[in-house]
């Protein structure tokens, strides 16, 4: 045991770092990647649902034209909007994955 802290000693002594905090930063970093990419497949998925919902609603799921008014003038499609927000959604999940990969490289 004594022989331990006399080489932890001189290592910190050596090098100036002390070796002790490399475990926190590795759990640190791990903890950031799985939240990171927690948040990432959150965005995705919600992203998703969204754009699968707008579809639905303005195409409808049935027969042709099941879900639209028959009046030609009250047919909306998607519009910009939702591809907006997907491009949002998808720089923001490039993001969190690129964090994502840079912690979990770190803590190796």
């Amino acid at each position: 045991m004594q022989a331990d802290l006399d080489v932890a000693t001189a290592a910190t002594a050596a090098t100036g770092v002390d070796p002790a905090p490399a475990t926190t930063l590795k759990r640190k970093s791990y903890l950031k990647a799985n939240v990171a990419t927690v948040l990432a497949i959150a965005i995705a998925a919600t992203a998703a649902w969204i754009t699968a919902m707008a579809f639905v609603e303005a195409y409808g799921i049935g027969a042709s034209h099941f879900g639209q008014s028959t009046d030609l003038a009250k047919r909306a499609g998607p519009g910009v909007g939702l591809f907006v927000l997907d491009g949002v959604a998808l720089m923001v999940v490039a993001v969190f994955a690129r964090l994502a990969a840079r912690a979990f490289r770190s803590g190796r």
